[in-house]
C-alpha cells in the first residue's frame, strides 16, 4: 500500500478547506422572526404566556445562532388595546406604547393591519414617525384632502417592496393589507393585484420572495396560487390562531395573537442551484423564556402607567376574577359572525343584575378584545375587552319590535359590529322564543341592552333610538356600577 508523503496530505487538506470554503460562500443563510397581530406588550394570563420582553430574549438568542435575523410584525399593532385608549402626556396614548416596545425590541419590517386605521388620522402620522422600523404596502393609501397619495415615513413614502441583502443575496419583501376598515382618511388599491405588478417589476431584482400580509387565510391562498405564485414564503397576519400551510410550492404561516406563539423560519440560499430551503419552527412563548431587562423596562415603564390610570378609575388590573378551562372566543371574525361564547355570557350578565328583564342582546362590535381568554381571567382582561365601558338600558317594547331587532341585529348585521348576541332569546323552526316560550307580537317584554344600542348608535338599528325616551338607565344594579365592565366582573365572580 502507497503510503501519502507529508506533500499528498497537506493537498488534500487544502483541497477539503477549499471545497469546504466553496460551499460556504454559495449557501447564504438567515433567520425570520415573525409576529402577528399584537396588541399586548406584557405577559398574559397570569404571566404565563405572552410578553415582548420574552419574544427580545428569543430574538437574542436567534442573533447568536446567526447575525442575519429579520424580525417582521404582519399587521395590527397600534390597535386595539386597553393602554392604547387611556392617556398620557395630555393626549391619548394610542399605541404609542406598541411603537416604543417594538423600537426596544428591534422589529425591522411591518405591514399594516386593518386595526392601525382605528385610531384618529394625526395619532397615526405619530406612530408612524416614531416608528425605527420600516412600514411597507403594495395597496394602502392615504386619503389627503380628497386625493389617494403614498404614506410617509421620514419623509418618504412607504416603500411597495423592500430589498434586504444578505452576502449577495437580495430577498424582496410585499405588503398586502385587507381594505376591512373604512376610515376617512385611508384607501385600498387591490390586494392581490398590488402585490403582483410589484413583484412584476422587481423579479429580476432580487433571488428570494417573501410576502409580509394582513389577509384572512383564504385571502393569502389566492394571492400564493393565483396572483404570485413564485413567492417562497408568506407571513401571514390578521388571523389569530396559529397555521401553516402550503399554497402550491408557497408555505404560509400565521402565529397566534399577542405573541402568545411566533414562528422563527431559517431559510438558506444555494447560489449555484438557486433553491431555497425553509425550516420553520412555532416557537411558544412562556414564562419558560426570560424577559429581556431592557425590553421589560420599557414595557414596565407603559404598564405602571396604565395601572395607575386604571386606578383612579377605580379598577385593580391585576385582580382575580374567574378561572376557566374553557376559551371566551372574543376574536372578531367569530362575534361578529355567529353566536359565540364571550359575548352570550356578556348578554348574560345584563339579566343577572336586571333581574326584571326577559332578554337581553348585545352588540358584538362592543367587544373590542379581538383574541381569546382562558385560565386566569383578570379585571385587567375585562377592561381590555370592553375599553370603552358604557352602562345599560331597560325598554319596555311590544314582540313585533322586539322581533324586528333580533332578525336584524341577528341576519342583516351579520359581518359587522352591530351582530346581536342573544340571552333568552332563541329563534326554532317556527319562528323566535323568549324564555323558553314562542314570542308574541301583542305582548310586552322588557328588554335588557347597551346604552349604545338603545340611543340608535348601531348599524341597521337605528330605530331603537324612537323607544329610548321610555327606556331606563340606572346608575347601579345592586350597588353595581351600571357599566358593563363592572356588570361582567360581577356575573363572572359569581359563577
Amino acid at each position: 500500500m502507497q503510503r501519502l508523503t507529508i506533500a499528498s496530505l497537506s493537498l488534500l487538506l487544502l483541497l477539503s478547506i477549499s471545497c469546504e470554503q466553496s460551499r460556504d460562500s454559495e449557501e447564504v443563510s438567515f433567520i425570520i422572526l415573525q409576529m402577528n397581530d399584537v396588541y399586548e406588550i406584557a405577559p398574559l394570563e397570569g404571566g404565563k404566556v405572552g410578553g415582548m420582553a420574552r419574544v427580545a430574549t428569543l430574538r437574542k438568542q436567534l442573533l447568536a445562532e446567526n447575525p442575519n435575523v429579520i424580525t417582521t410584525l404582519s399587521g395590527d399593532f397600534v390597535s386595539p388595546s386597553l393602554i392604547g385608549t387611556l392617556r398620557y402626556d395630555n393626549e391619548k396614548i394610542a399605541g404609542r406604547h406598541m411603537v416604543e416596545v417594538m423600537n426596544a425590541l428591534g422589529v425591522d419590517y411591518v405591514v399594516p393591519g386593518n386595526h392601525e386605521y382605528d385610531i384618529k388620522e394625526n395619532e397615526l402620522l405619530k406612530r408612524i414617525e416614531e416608528s425605527e422600523f420600516k412600514w411597507t404596502t403594495t395597496n394602502v393609501l392615504h386619503t389627503v384632502n380628497g386625493q389617494s397619495v403614498p404614506w410617509t415615513q421620514d419623509g418618504q413614502p412607504f416603500p411597495d417592496h423592500i430589498i434586504h441583502s444578505i452576502n449577495g443575496v437580495d430577498i424582496a419583501f410585499f405588503g398586502s393589507t385587507l381594505p376591512f376598515n373604512q376610515a376617512g382618511y385611508v384607501s385600498y388599491t387591490d390586494k392581490y393585484e398590488s402585490v403582483k405588478a410589484t413583484y412584476e417589476k422587481v423579479k429580476e431584482d432580487a433571488e428570494i420572495f417573501i410576502g409580509i400580509t394582513h389577509l384572512a387565510e383564504e385571502m393569502d391562498d389566492s394571492l400564493a396560487t393565483y396572483f404570485v405564485p413564485e413567492f417562497d414564503l408568506i407571513l401571514g397576519g390578521h388571523d389569530h390562531s396559529n397555521m401553516k400551510f402550503n399554497f402550491g410550492d408557497v408555505l404560509m404561516t400565521k402565529a397566534d395573537a399577542n405573541a402568545k406563539t411566533v414562528y422563527v423560519h431559517r431559510v438558506s440560499y444555494n447560489k449555484s442551484t438557486k433553491k431555497v430551503q425553509i425550516k420553520s419552527e412555532l416557537i411558544n412563548i412562556n414564562d419558560g423564556i426570560e424577559e429581556d431587562a431592557d425590553v421589560k423596562a420599557v414595557v414596565d415603564k407603559w404598564v405602571n402607567i396604565s395601572n395607575q390610570s386604571m386606578a383612579t378609575m377605580g379598577y385593580t388590573p391585576e385582580s382575580l376574577v374567574m378561572t376557566t378551562t374553557d376559551t371566551l372566543d372574543g376574536r372578531e371574525s367569530s362575534i361578529r359572525y355567529k353566536p359565540t361564547n364571550y359575548p352570550i355570557m356578556t348578554a348574560e350578565s345584563f339579566l343577572f343584575v336586571a333581574l326584571s328583564a326577559d332578554l337581553a342582546i348585545f352588540n358584538s362590535g362592543s367587544i373590542r378584545l379581538d383574541d381569546q381568554l382562558t385560565g386566569t381571567i383578570t379585571e385587567y382582561d375585562i377592561l381590555r375587552s370592553f375599553p370603552f365601558g358604557g352602562g345599560i338600558a331597560l325598554v319596555d317594547l311590544k314582540g313585533d319590535v322586539v322581533q324586528r331587532i333580533l332578525e336584524t341585529g341577528t341576519v342583516t348585521n351579520v359581518g359587522i359590529g352591530g351582530y346581536l348576541q342573544l340571552a333568552n332569546a332563541e329563534k326554532k323552526s317556527d319562528g323566535w322564543y323568549i324564555k323558553g316560550a314562542k314570542l308574541s307580537n301583542s305582548k310586552t317584554y322588557k328588554l335588557a341592552l347597551p346604552d349604545f344600542v338603545m340611543g340608535g348608535g348601531e348599524a341597521n338599528l337605528g330605530f331603537i333610538a324612537d323607544y329610548q325616551s321610555q327606556s331606563q338607565a340606572p346608575d347601579t344594579f345592586n350597588g353595581i356600577k351600571n357599566d358593563v365592565r363592572d356588570i361582567v366582573m360581577a356575573f363572572m365572580r359569581s359563577k
